[in-house]
């Protein structure tokens, strides 16, 4: 309990570095790895509904996906420090408690897992982030990500640079979702992850072909992205395929 005690009151004093006037969107996210991804998404429905209802007022949404590298992306969706706080302060005992009420399927996720469970806590970055005025996320079922990092010293130009890059777009007539956020606990501060949800695989590659096609030309957009690109360092590209929950 004092260990828990301390994590969480570290994780509040790293919150409090993120933390500004405006209410922030958080996600923890649980990474592993199974044996077999037909069972992990036949149990995922009992669980996110399990979730939800417990953590009712707190959460407003719970993914999974399975993904290209073999990784499973699970993923709770919360708003403001203060829900984080609630969350995490009783996660292992609402983690004990679905062990008991849904038992078979604990047990089965549990002997279906090849390796332990990642967790992590991301902020959104909402200066460097667009997302269409109807996005919702059950509506897309394909995510490209990249997690990657950038020098601490460099981060503020870095975000600067994908501003100006957003803002060229916008000027192209280019509206997608593009969408940052940027690690909190889990790991390095200096690491992010860029989501790029589409309603499918085919038509991420479609519409990225068609972007690409507007762009091409742009001297300004070019030097913007080759500067930004210089201050990256790619620790992985997944591709994701959400988990149905109906």
């Amino acid at each position: 309990m004092k260990k828990f005690t301390s994590t969480l009151a570290l994780l509040f004093c790293t919150l409090s570095l993120f933390a500004q006037t405006a209410e922030k969107t958080y996600f923890l996210m649980n990474e592993s790895r199974v044996n077999d991804t037909d069972i992990y998404k036949k149990n995922y429905p009992a669980v996110r509904n399990w979730w939800l209802n417990a953590t009712k007022g707190i959460t407003y949404n719970m993914t999974a996906h399975t993904s290209e590298t073999g990784r499973t992306y699970s993923m709770v969706y919360l708003k403001g420090e203060e829900n984080v706080g609630k969350y995490v302060g009783q996660r292992s005992v609402l983690s004990d408690k679905q062990a008991i009420e849904l038992k078979s399927v604990t047990d089965e996720n549990t002997a279906n897992r090849t390796m332990a469970i990642q967790r992590s806590l991301w902020v959104q970055e909402a200066n460097v982030t667009s997302i269409l005025p109807d996005f919702k996320i059950e509506n897309y079922d394909f995510r490209k990500i990249h997690l990657f990092t950038v020098p601490f010293d460099k981060i503020a130009e870095y975000e600067k640079l994908i501003e100006q890059s957003n803002q060229e777009d916008k000027a192209l007539g280019l509206t997608y979702n593009y969408i940052v956020y940027r690690a909190v606990d889990g790991y390095p501060n200096n690491t992010f992850m860029l989501i790029l949800p589409e309603k499918s695989r085919l038509a991420y590659y479609t519409h990225q072909e068609e972007r690409n096609a507007k762009r091409k030309g742009n001297a300004k957009l070019t030097e913007l992205n080759k500067k930004a690109s210089k201050l990256r360092t790619i620790v992985r590209i997944d591709y994701l395929t959400r988990v149905p929950v109906n």
